[in-house]
């Protein structure tokens, strides 16, 4: 169609637009409305599931509030060797602990430090071995079972000597031609030998003792000279010329015996003095050698630690090098270790010596065995060792008490009275008011192992050898009933109940043997009640 606008342009119509198609506006409507319905009914049933949830029945209820049905505990029978038992604790300690005080060898050391430090907590100890060095004076070990308690030197004599001359040969310094028990020139060699080994100057008796010595081999010097002098003067005498005497005139014979006596005369003083002079130089050279018997190198007591076993070990350090020393220095213990178990009276009962133990130390699995060397009377007392101190005075040890351990007697005194005294650490029954217990000493098979010092340890005393295997229940399966027999209750796999009588035996661990009467039959792997 053409139409004409008043200039006579003649304009073409533009395309119309397309309208939407009726058919799928309305399958649109009716999807989205089944939607919605579709919808509405999961939400409906959701609400009904979540009310029948909610909405309970009285039965319903009532079963849900009821208490759960009898139910049986059973265990298995087994077979298996029992050894009757008791479980306790014991403690693991050093029998003997020797606190170590330094002190002064010479009045010329005014003050004590540690100069030099040869071992740390934990090391071995053995002969000859230098621990420490205190104020420029070596602290070294020797075997022996008397501490030192004086000054070893040129001339003493006694035990401690003979001590000293042992302890010595085993390192390969023997004392020669002296006698056992007596410091001579042998013994002085084998002492020079040692100190040089370690380094160290060797000590000597001092000045006093030299200059004594010097003074009498002064005199003996002059006493020789002396009858050298003689003795030359009396041969040359000897070796002169006899001229005859002139001629006199004739006397009686006792006129001439004035003369012949002045002849001889000087012979005769010459004989004396040189007799006088041999006399003194022989009471000279005494005196020397009594000088030289106690002059020379020795080993001062504040040297030497003697100890009754080694190789020991070293359980404290209190000091470093640099530092004043004050009290203990050094701890050490040697001997190996002991072990105390502690029963109460109704443990004890049945617990004799001869009996095998087993030891187990629970952080470490460790596990060792032994057997009953003692049971002891009741105490209260936690077990503990001696504390020895060696050196210092028992006052100087008194204060200072070293890790792992607490000062004790000194050398020679008595105990201290502490009750804490050599107390191990974690010692059970260890506070103050604590029950009586009766102490049981363990002989290990082996050394126990350095690890378990100080360590409570689990202790198990078997009170009878390990037989063949028997049949065992729990001891709570038992029932007897008034007459005094004893039974189990079996349980079959329908659960049907029936009452086997048994006779009971060796008992241990929370399991008893169990023997069925005569007619009765108990299996291994039967089920019995227990408990309910």
């Amino acid at each position: 169609m053409t139409t004409t606008t008043p200039a006579d342009e003649t304009v073409e119509p533009g395309p119309e637009p397309p309208s939407p198609p009726p058919a799928r506006s309305g399958a649109a409507r009716r999807r989205r409305a089944l939607l919605g319905v579709a919808l509405a009914a999961g939400l409906v049933a959701v609400g009904g599931v979540g009310a029948a949830t909610l909405v309970k029945s009285p039965a319903e209820r009532a079963a849900r509030t009821a208490p759960p049905p009898n139910s049986l505990l059973t265990a298995p029978v087994v077979s298996q060797v029992l050894t009757p038992s008791t479980a306790a604790r014991a403690v693991v300690y050093p029998p003997v602990q020797y606190n170590v005080v330094p002190t002064a060898a010479s009045a010329e050391v005014t003050a004590l430090y540690v100069s030099e430090l040869g071992v740390k907590p934990g090391d071995t100890v053995s002969a000859g071995q230098l621990l420490a060095e205190v104020s420029g004076q070596p602290l070294f070990a020797l075997p022996g079972p008397v501490p030192a308690y004086r000054d070893l030197k040129p001339g003493s004599t006694g035990p401690d000597v003979a001590e000293l001359q042992d302890a010595l040969a085993g390192l390969g310094h023997g004392s020669g031609e002296d006698d056992k028990g007596s410091y001579g020139p042998g013994t002085a060699a084998a002492v020079s030998a040692f100190y040089r080994g370690l380094g160290r100057p060797v000590p000597t008796t001092g000045a006093t003792t030299q200059q004594a010595v010097d003074t009498a081999q002064k005199a003996v010097d002059s006493d020789r000279q002396t009858v050298d002098n003689l003795t030359a003067q009396k041969r040359a005498g000897a070796a002169a010329p006899q001229n005859p005497p002139p001629p006199q005139p004739a006397r009686p014979d006792r006129q001439s015996r004035p003369t012949q006596q002045s002849q001889q005369q000087p012979a005769d003083d010459l004989d004396q003095q040189l007799a006088t002079a041999r006399k003194q130089l022989a009471a000279d050279e005494a005196a020397l050698a009594r000088a030289g018997a106690v002059n020379g190198p020795m080993v001062p007591a504040a040297h030497v630690l003697f100890l009754p076993t080694l190789p020991a070990t070293v359980t404290a350090v209190n000091g470093a090098v640099g530092s004043p020393v004050s009290g203990t220095l050094l701890s050490l213990t040697s001997g190996g270790l002991t072990v105390t178990g502690q029963l109460t009276p109704g443990q004890a009962a049945g617990v004799t010596p001869g009996m095998a133990v087993e030891l187990l130390t629970e952080d470490t699995g460790t596990t060792v065995h032994g057997t009953v060397a003692e049971v002891g009377a009741p105490t209260t007392a936690p077990p503990a060792g001696r504390v020895i101190t060696l050196g210092g005075a028992g006052a100087a040890a008194a204060g200072a008490a070293p890790a792992g351990g607490a000062p004790g007697a000194a050398l020679g005194g008595a105990p201290a009275a502490r009750p804490a005294a050599g107390q191990v650490a974690g010692a059970p029954n260890s506070q103050s008011g604590s029950p009586s217990y009766l102490p049981v000493t363990i002989t290990p098979d082996t050394p126990l192992p350095a690890t378990m010092n100080g360590k409570n340890v689990r202790l198990t005393v078997l009170k009878a050898k390990a037989g063949a295997p028997v049949t065992v229940v729990p001891v709570a399966a038992i029932s007897t009933n008034a007459a005094g027999r004893t039974s189990v209750t079996r349980v079959d796999p329908a659960g049907t109940r029936s009452t086997v009588p048994v006779t009971t035996g060796v008992t241990a661990d929370g399991l008893v043997a169990v023997t069925p009467a005569e007619g009765a039959q108990l299996r291994v792997g039967d089920q019995v009640v227990v408990g309910k």
